[in-house]
């Protein structure tokens, strides 16, 4: 995926003090004028915005949010795409190219609006931390959320004809670089505190979901009662999630055409678990990336153990 430098119209400067003409920022290029039509686009009160690396459990949560916010209506949320339901910020400008219609599609979302984007937060819109609209971060170790997304590129005919080796080795040498995941989170965990954010990691949600669920409930000003909190764990959970087409991006996938898409196909929702790396990746590979992941973390004063609220 090609991506060029971009530089926003502002900074979050009273968010985080730091020198923000320092910190690299990328979008998926041509970029257009989508990097200013985002940070121009209006934010909502009532907005709940969810931020994450790709393959960190997003869907996991954006399906979570959606039903809290939509007063638990599973058959609802059983009849239409989830992607219809709470769009993906990004998803349409990077099909189209068109910036007007990538951005119309989130405009006319009726409120409360669940908006999922993967953007850093200097790339977000100004008035998302202006207005202080709530926001949703999920944190993943990078090195799980890289293996699942070699699978889900094969799948939609990104990594055809690439073996598992290959597509590390590149993406530890450039793409890292250009999305940061580590960087990604640290911006956001320095802002665990705010009111307005709630940070969390897949593990937290792995470990107990029940705990994030009910932490989401104050954060949101929701209720749920006994059998919803039942009936959410069930539909959350990843045997159901794995058969549920609703919220397995089979709306996203018809849309994307590559030539080698199809040729290998993995369900999006394929493992979930925690760890999973260690059972793809050669010692010496984990090795790098763990390399690659401590330079970003020591130069931030922070462990990986604290991003995943381990520590």
């Amino acid at each position: 995926m090609e991506y060029e430098q971009v530089t926003p119209k502002s900074y979050p400067v009273d968010l985080i003090k730091k020198d923000w003409s320092l910190r690299k920022l990328y979008f998926h290029s041509p970029t257009k004028t989508m990097p200013d039509a985002i940070h121009d686009m209006e934010v909502l009160e009532d907005d709940v915005w969810l931020i994450t690396n790709p393959k960190c459990g997003t869907t996991w949560m954006q399906e979570l949010l959606w039903l809290l916010m939509n007063d638990c209506n599973f058959e609802a949320a059983l009849s239409k795409d989830l992607e219809l339901r709470s769009p993906f910020l990004e998803f349409e400008f990077l099909l189209s190219r068109d910036v007007e219609k990538a951005l119309k599609i989130v405009e006319e979302l009726p409120s409360p609006r669940v908006i999922k984007s993967h953007l850093p937060l200097a790339l977000l819109p100004a008035q998302l931390w202006q207005k202080k609209a709530k926001v949703i971060y999920v944190f993943r170790d990078p090195k799980d959320a890289w293996i699942s997304g070699y699978y889900h590129g094969l799948t939609v005919g990104l990594r055809h004809g690439t073996t598992m080796e290959q597509y590390m080795e590149e993406l530890l040498e450039k793409e890292t670089d250009k999305e940061n995941p580590v960087l990604h989170a640290i911006e956001f965990y320095q802002l665990r505190n705010e009111p307005w954010v709630y940070y969390t990691s897949f593990n937290q949600m792995k470990q107990n979901l029940r705990g994030v669920i009910d932490d989401l409930c104050k954060f949101l000003n929701k209720t749920v009662t006994e059998q919803q909190m039942e009936r959410l764990l069930k539909h959350l959970s990843f045997e159901e999630m794995k058969k549920n087409p609703t919220t397995n991006h089979l709306w996203e996938y018809a849309r994307i055409r590559m030539p080698n898409k199809g040729k290998v196909v993995y369900n999006f929702t394929r493992s979930g678990k925690v760890g999973g790396y260690k059972e793809e990746l050669s010692p010496e590979l984990i090795a790098k990336a763990d390399r690659h992941i401590d330079e970003i973390l020591q130069e931030n004063q922070v462990t990986l153990d604290q991003l995943l609220l381990l520590d």
